[in-house]
């Protein structure tokens, strides 16, 4: 029941400019995590660099640490409900030419990980078989769920929803299914300020706006201010709303307002889960954990090791 970890104090960061000496980094994640090892990787010119202040740098290395090694750094505090959340991220590496690559993330209602899988974007059947897959665990071991909330990156469409639901059918799961797309908004798109907190426009975190008469569309604000906070720490930046738009399958569904708040706030919830720093992520992890697999996962080659998908190892 030992379980090991391995810090690497690599000569080459992910960032490297030279592809080949690029892919060590990648390639050594991979090796040990095929021997079911986990790993921390330290830049050691950023540690050179930074080394009388890399007091800081360790907080963040000690957080990520402890989560993966299935350590539980921070939770929500809510009571564990038959409710599965299914994150579905994405990546595009314009400079490597890798494709979209999408993972499915599985997690219970409080925030905790299950496990999750990845595919390539073009392959529909795949992602849909993994959110099935994640469902059918789920129902093993909780019975019926209360409801299946899925947070995708994008629009799902009727191709990549249609599985799931005849699945849900197979199941005969009587629960209603909600589908949050959630986006990143850009520099020229919607955004709101608050004209009310000196001057500083910045809405508080947490603050959500309908932006549609037609639809369940919203803007969210998460950043780092809360309330009884009168100095804005400028350091953690001004981080753009992100846009939600709330769907359902179910007839009836979309008529309870309270569980449309309520899946709101879930979203926001789960931005405070970050375990790979102490700051507030702008986007779920439900989205960002995805995106930062389907960033590392094309480097591995044909698959990731079957240890590594149940492990937050990524971090």
């Amino acid at each position: 029941e030992i379980k090991y970890v391995a810090i690497y104090l690599s000569p080459f960061s992910k960032h490297e400019p030279n592809r080949k000496k690029r892919e060590v980094y990648y390639q050594v994640k991979k090796e040990l995590l095929q021997r079911r090892i986990v790993s921390q990787v330290i830049d050691y010119k950023k540690l050179e660099s930074k080394i009388d202040n890399f007091v800081y740098e360790l907080t963040n290395i000690s957080l990520a640490l402890l989560a993966k090694l299935d350590g539980v750094p921070w939770q929500l505090t809510l009571q564990p409900k038959r409710e599965l959340v299914i994150g579905v991220g994405a990546f595009k590496n314009v400079q490597d030419d890798i494709s979209y690559v999408a993972s499915a993330f599985s997690f219970m209602n409080n925030g905790k990980f299950n496990e999750f899988e990845y595919s390539t974007k073009a392959d529909t059947d795949q992602l849909a078989g993994a959110i099935c897959d994640a469902i059918d665990r789920f129902v093993k071991i909780e019975n019926n769920p209360d409801k299946v909330v899925i947070h995708f990156y994008k629009s799902m469409s009727k191709k990549e929803m249609d599985p799931i639901l005849e699945k849900m059918n197979m199941l005969k799961l009587e629960c209603p299914l909600y589908i949050v797309s959630i986006n990143k908004t850009k520099s020229e798109d919607l955004i709101a300020f608050d004209a009310d907190w000196q001057g500083k426009l910045m809405p508080k975190s947490g603050t959500f706006i309908k932006i549609s008469k037609n639809e369940y569309k919203y803007l969210l604000f998460n950043n780092s201010r809360y309330d009884g906070v009168d100095k804005y720490p400028h350091n953690d930046g001004y981080p753009f709303p992100i846009k939600l738009r709330i769907t359902s399958p179910n007839e009836g569904a979309m008529n309870d307002t309270a569980m449309i708040r309520k899946l709101i706030e879930q979203v926001y919830q789960f931005s405070r889960l970050y375990w790979k720093s102490l700051r507030q992520q702008a986007v779920p992890v439900t989205i960002k954990y995805p995106e930062m697999v389907a960033e590392i996962a094309p480097h591995f080659g044909t698959d990731i090791p079957p240890y590594g998908k149940k492990r937050l190892w990524f971090l």
